[in-house]
């Protein structure tokens, strides 16, 4: 698809809060404050080179998705749809820096050689030595992306304390960061803690707080939050967007659980069924499966990594009928993010431009993903149904 086309099939009111010059704007702030850092130690001939490595991973695509998010929930608390002012447009993109920084080490867990079509940092690192086949040059590239991630978290804090905010939204702005990043931390210690845990011992529960925690947190409810403090909005609005935020931290997650059923399991990196991930998906179809189907499944998760392994795990996952029931659970998610609104002290305005937002996570039909969180109702209204424009990932 086209960028034109694109563009014409974004919802006039999603367009009006998250304009394409924001995303523009967030990547020309990123770009600047990268080359700024760069020249700072630009002296140091082995230190440049890895700024340069750092600057390319943030800035070669991705929805900008978080700083979006912020920058809506500001125009929407504040009445104002112009250009945010720069302190506010820097704030908004140091969301970028700290996504930037949980994806450089969820690829180190997971073994990812691949991020948004091209090499993960640690592998970037690794084909850009002079012995990438080298099993010590392998360990040092991954030595390296580890510290790279750390140096991309100070480096948003960096950012996020230089953003010329005043000292007591930056105060609030800064606590509540360090909060997100300490909840996501625990998230992604719940994930890699679940990964060997018989399935027939995990709660539907346990999952969901993995999820609220290592995806909601910062993707979603952060950002919200993050706006509604900079904006001065009352602490019952913060309460309520962070229960929103999490709803659809929720279901932005199992929605892309269930896009990766998708992809094609011959080709390709498969982290979820290569390492038998715990993702609310596969719990749904243990869950689901007739007792001789839980031990086939079981049996599979320890089958060597490979398209065997995949094959059979998508097809007792299509037996167990999990995907029509994880979009059942995706309903109710709907409701509960409405009913979180409702309590919100807003006007109803305000409340139908925060699900105008819900747009920015629905997938694209080329994408064969499941479009979860489509369109809330608002106080018995339901929005215009629009096409969604495609975006990275």
């Amino acid at each position: 698809m086209s960028q034109a086309a694109q563009q014409q099939t974004v919802p006039p009111l999603l367009e009006r809060l998250t304009p394409n010059a924001d995303r523009e704007r967030v990547d020309a702030d990123l770009a600047g404050f990268f080359e700024e850092t760069r020249i700072g130690y630009a002296g140091n001939p082995h230190l440049a080179p890895l700024f340069g490595r750092l600057a390319e991973f943030v800035l070669r695509g991705g929805k900008r998705l978080r700083p979006r998010l912020c920058l809506a929930g500001y125009r929407i608390l504040t009445g104002r749809y112009d250009a945010p002012p720069r302190p506010v447009a820097l704030a908004a993109a140091s969301l970028e820096v700290f996504h930037a920084f949980m994806l450089v080490h969820d690829d180190l867990i997971d073994g990812s050689v691949v991020r948004r079509n091209r090499a993960t940092l640690h592998e970037a690192l690794r084909l850009g030595s002079d012995r990438p086949d080298d099993p010590c040059e392998r360990k040092r590239a991954a030595d390296l992306a580890l510290v790279a991630g750390d140096l991309l978290c100070s480096l948003g804090m960096r950012l996020l304390g230089r953003s010329g905010l005043d000292d007591a939204p930056l105060g609030r702005a800064q606590r509540l960061v360090a909060d997100m990043l300490f909840e996501t931390g625990l998230g992604e210690a719940l994930d890699v803690l679940y990964d060997d845990c018989p399935l027939d011992l995990l709660s539907e529960d346990q999952i969901v707080e993995s999820y609220l925690r290592k995806t909601a947190r910062y993707s979603v409810s952060g950002p919200l939050v993050l706006a509604a403090q900079i904006a001065g909005a009352p602490a019952p609005i913060a309460r309520a967007l962070d229960r929103f935020g999490d709803l659809l931290g929720f279901g932005f997650q199992v929605q892309n659980d269930l896009g990766a059923l998708d992809e094609d399991p011959d080709f390709g990196d498969h982290p979820d069924l290569d390492a038998g991930k715990r993702t609310y998906v596969l719990w749904s179809a243990y869950q689901r499966l007739p007792e001789s189907g839980r031990l086939a499944l079981v049996d599979a998760l320890d089958w060597p990594v490979g398209p065997d392994k995949r094959h059979r795990l998508l097809a007792l996952i299509a037996e167990s009928g999990a995907a029509s029931a994880c979009r059942g659970r995706l309903e109710a998610v709907r409701r509960e993010a409405v009913a979180a609104l409702r309590e919100a002290p807003i006007d109803a305005h305000q409340r139908r431009q925060f699900v105008a937002l819900t747009d920015l996570f629905r997938a694209a039909p080329e994408a064969r993903q499941v479009a979860a969180l489509a369109l809330l109702p608002v106080d018995g209204e339901v929005s215009p149904r629009a096409e969604s424009r495609m975006v990275d990932a």
